[in-house]
């Protein structure tokens, strides 16, 4: 493993949220797909356990929230609508959280639910699935204590008791320290194949991840669970805690040909050691040392965390940040590892995910879906602050209407950084989901930007023409 330290004070990486349950992969409106899949059984379907027909007329908001309990074990096979084109093979796997409850309190963010993964596998025209909670210390300390209590965490957000208040105190923080460096492992965010040109499925090393150091091990084959990390305080060739690394990294553009085994991944943690924060940027490969020759952009929101356990444990992490004036952007050459430009800017941008890079000529060039306040981030309608958002559409509607597009554009020959912003496009980017259900109350926007029964947001533009439209874009 291979790093390049920048100091400073600690800041925010982005998160992403995965659905826990895809709802039925339908047709959108006026479209002709291949093929369509539906879950076999109501267990990957939510616990509201809607009917087909509604389902097709309406994104049901409250199922994505739900706990989903059920379990299918074992590969089980799919009804599939239409053909499936014989080039289409391989497995699918999604990542998210499965449940947010216990018998008197409640996680109160999309981020913080046990992680659980939806596997299917596509082969000879045919779709097998499996859906399974991924068995590691954190989930096992829940089923030890009979479903009846969540684990004390630092997490996203914090625990809620019966009456949605956080559950706070000087001992309960203290477990969540102890719980955070001896057992916490979940991952629900994403899965990352660490082998993607292995052929061979026994070859395949893949893990699911979160925006914390914890990775699970699945097996490839079954989708059981190998092993799992938790936070792993002074590890080896480390120079402190490692207390934050995104759940999206990025494998490496090198041109230089790659192997089954031989692939570098690059991405991003926060490190808490002796000479204070810094942000490193991480390579791992699995064999041997290889160096790709572009750059690596590293982008700082005036966002800092307040490392304070105990507004950590009342809060959750995201809405603790504290706020600083600047954004800081760092350009790091990957052949080297050196920083050839650092710069502070006063222009303020906050984002969750990037989309691109590009390098032309002198100028490096990131493009980010951004905001223009951290509400969306930290602020009291933060996206998916579960309590909220399970109180109906008027809530829903406090909800940022999405992002748009920015580019940071760094100049190396005149050590110069710019903003480019992109107000052409106002419908909002990123967040499609909860504008539906925002603007509809959970149905889907009707064609010809009719207005919607009680829409609060005027006639519907949708992106595309329904939920489902959307999923298959995104399978």
């Amino acid at each position: 493993m291979a790093r390049a330290a920048v100091l400073l004070s600690a800041v925010s990486l982005a998160a992403a949220f995965v659905p826990p349950r895809p709802p039925s992969v339908l047709p959108a409106e006026g479209a002709t797909p291949f093929f369509a899949i539906s879950p076999p059984t109501a267990a990957t379907a939510g616990a509201a356990g809607k009917a087909t027909s509604e389902a097709t007329a309406n994104v049901n908001f409250g199922d994505w929230i739900a706990d989903a309990p059920e379990e299918i074990t074992q590969w089980r096979r799919c009804p599939v609508e239409g053909t499936i084109p014989s080039y289409v093979e391989g497995t699918l796997i999604r990542n998210g959280g499965g449940i947010w409850s216990a018998e008197d309190e409640s996680f109160s963010h999309i981020f913080d639910g046990f992680a659980k993964i939806h596997a299917y596998r596509v082969h000879a025209s045919s779709v097998e699935h499996q859906a399974r909670f991924l068995e590691g210390k954190w989930y096992n300390k829940f089923l030890s204590l009979g479903r009846q209590t969540l684990p004390a965490q630092i997490g996203t957000g914090p625990i809620l008791d019966a009456e949605e208040r956080p559950k706070t105190g000087f001992w309960r923080t203290l477990r969540a320290i102890f719980n955070a460096a001896t057992i916490f492992d979940n991952t629900p965010v994403n899965i990352w194949d660490w082998t993607p040109n292995a052929k061979d499925s026994s070859e395949k090393r893949v893990t699911a991840i979160t925006d914390a150091p914890p990775r699970t091990t699945i097996d490839f084959d079954t989708m059981e669970t190998l092993s799992s990390s938790t936070m792993n305080p002074f590890a080896k060739s480390a120079k402190g805690y490692e207390l934050l690394i995104t759940a999206h990294p990025v494998y490496s553009q090198s041109k230089q040909p790659a192997s089954a085994s031989s692939v570098d991944t690059y991405n991003v943690a926060i490190e808490l050691g002796l000479n204070g924060p810094s942000i490193n940027l991480v390579k791992e490969n699995s064999e041997g040392e290889r160096t790709s020759e572009n750059y690596a952009m590293i982008v700082l929101m005036p966002l800092r965390l307040d490392i304070s356990p105990a507004k950590l444990v009342e809060l959750g992490f995201l809405r603790a940040m504290e706020h600083v004036d600047y954004s800081r952007i760092v350009l790091i050459e990957l052949e080297t590892g050196d920083v050839v430009l650092d710069e502070s800017i006063d222009e303020k941008v906050y984002f969750y995910h990037t989309v691109s890079q590009a390098e032309i000529g002198e100028e490096v060039s990131l493009r980010l879906c951004a905001y223009d306040t951290p509400d969306q981030l930290t602020g009291e309608h933060q996206f998916l602050r579960l309590e909220q958002a399970r109180k109906g559409r008027e809530w829903r509607n406090k909800l940022h209407k999405g992002g748009k597009f920015c580019d940071i554009v760094c100049n190396l020959k005149q050590q110069s950084v710019r903003l480019e912003l992109n107000n052409e496009i106002t419908q909002g980017f990123e967040l499609p989901i909860t504008r539906y259900s925002r603007t509809s109350d959970g149905d889907v926007p009707r064609a010809n930007n009719q207005q919607s029964q009680g829409g609060a947001d005027g006639p519907a533009k949708p992106l595309v023409s329904s939920l489902r439209g959307l999923l298959i874009a995104d399978t």
